[in-house]
């Protein structure tokens, strides 16, 4: 999935250069009648969760650890610590439940499958022992110094599963490309989330702040794409009116909350109060973005 790697790193620098271009018309469906639905949207789906799980750990292992908003963080984080381990396993079992039929077949991917599972356990650890005594030290110093490598694992596994599941006569490169889109955007709403509380919790290094503003702005480019298209990258606009409905009320949302991450940015400080309110709107555009990337998932099937 290099192209797709490719547009996200290049959205973080701008888009000024698309800015003229037309929007594409939505994406025509494509007809099959004989195609097995395996679940592969979902397997794609899955895969992206565990990418944001990554950092959604991360993000509530911050707020938890300096006592804001206690109770929703410790929920966050026992919502993403189970959440890590049902995917994963769905991913290399199956799970018909969660509509992934059969177990992952290739011997690669399984490796890579176990790998993550296996480097994800102490972070798993870490994170039982924050939901039991959120001042543990030691346990939020696991998080902190694994939640990255565990997302750059995540992160290849993901383009690595798109690259499996991209059947033609299932899922279209165009309904692979957008739900990596979805899933990316789903995941910098955590990002953005974890580096906003090490600011206000006294860590605001220069590389913080530039690692904030890069997730601001891939994450603004993201939406705007997914809105309007992207031509240039192949990218459609919203493909439904029930999508594009969706994708308006997280950037309407996302728009109250840029006025707190410029204030942020700016080296001034924000009261208890603004950090709870930025937080728990944080997760709410994440899991907005979940129903969407839900949608994006159904559309993707088609006529099948």
């Amino acid at each position: 999935m290099y192209r797709i790697t490719t547009f996200c790193l290049g959205m973080a620098l701008g888009t000024d250069a698309y800015a003229a271009e037309p929007a594409l018309t939505s994406i025509e469906p494509v007809t099959s009648t004989f195609a097995e639905d395996t679940g592969d949207d979902i397997r794609i789906e899955s895969a992206e969760y565990l990418r944001t799980y990554s950092q959604e750990v991360a993000a509530a292992a911050c707020f938890l650890y300096n006592g804001i908003d206690v109770e929703f963080s410790r929920e966050l984080m026992r919502e993403a610590r189970e959440g890590f381990d049902l995917r994963i396993d769905a991913l290399m079992h199956g799970n018909e439940a969660l509509g992934i039929i059969g177990g992952e077949q290739r011997k690669k991917t399984l490796v890579e499958l176990e790998n993550i599972r296996v480097f994800w356990s102490d972070m798993a650890a870490a994170a039982d022992a924050l939901l039991a005594d959120r001042t543990d030290s030691a346990a939020v110093e696991v998080i902190k110094s694994k939640n990255l490598e565990l997302f750059e694992m995540t992160d290849v596994l993901v383009a690595h599963i798109e690259g499996e599941y991209a059947n033609p006569a299932v899922l279209t490169q165009a309904d692979v490309m957008l739900l990596e889109i979805v899933g990316r955007t789903e995941m910098m709403t955590q990002k953005i989330a974890k580096d906003s509380c090490k600011i206000f919790t006294g860590n605001d290094a220069p590389e913080i702040k530039d690692r904030l503003r890069q997730s601001i702005g891939i994450y603004e480019a993201s939406l705007d794409a997914l809105l309007n298209g992207m031509p240039a990258l192949g990218i459609p606009k919203a493909p439904t009116p029930e999508i594009e409905a969706m994708l308006h009320q997280v950037q309407d949302d996302w728009h109250k909350l840029t006025p707190i991450l410029t204030t942020l940015l700016s080296g001034e400080k924000i009261d208890e109060a603004t950090e709870t309110y930025l937080f728990e709107h944080m997760v709410d555009e994440t899991h907005k973005l979940e129903e969407v990337s839900h949608a994006y998932a159904e559309f993707s099937h088609h006529d099948y």
